[in-house]
């Protein structure tokens, strides 16, 4: 996966998680297009530049919630340590391997935010993750899975895992 491709990729992710997503929710849950962006861009480019494009993303979608501001980049820029990280110990062109990172990406995520957010309130938080999260993280997955299987179509093969730049 080159640079070029990976930012578009990024600001693809962005505008489908703020025009796409609410429109598309499931139960109240929404896919989460930025985490998709992340772990993808660590199967193709290393941890590096994911994390990066995480902070960046995050502050971006911050600035929405000034009174958190930094909380989303920090939240991604984990994310996209941890997944970019595991992907590299892991055999990365197996979809059940990319669909359980997705999973756990999108649930770390979630719980770093909303741990910080909702940090006073222990039962509205675990309400949150037992309702919202799980259904979004699977609803990711889904999304994940079929972007999979575009990109085994059309033969994309830092998406598959296939090879590394």
């Amino acid at each position: 996966m080159r640079l070029r491709t990976f930012v578009l990729m990024c600001v693809g992710a962005l505008v489908l998680d703020t025009a796409l997503a609410p429109e598309i929710e499931i139960l109240g849950a929404r896919p989460d297009f930025l985490v998709l962006a992340i772990v993808y861009g660590g199967l193709g480019l290393g941890i590096r530049i994911p994390v990066i494009a995480g902070f960046v993303m995050g502050l971006m979608v911050d600035s929405e919630l000034p009174e958190y501001l930094g909380l989303n980049a920090l939240a991604l820029s984990i994310t996209a340590f941890l997944s970019a990280s595991l992907l590299d110990r892991l055999v990365k062109s197996q979809v059940l391997v990319q669909c359980s990172v997705i999973f756990g990406a999108t649930l770390l995520r979630d719980i770093i935010f909303y741990g910080v957010y909702y940090r006073g309130s222990l039962d509205i938080f675990g309400h949150f993750v037992i309702r919202y999260s799980l259904i979004g993280a699977g609803y990711t997955v889904a999304l994940g899975l079929l972007i999979n299987i575009i990109a085994r179509f059309a033969n994309w093969r830092a998406i598959t895992g296939a090879v590394r730049r």
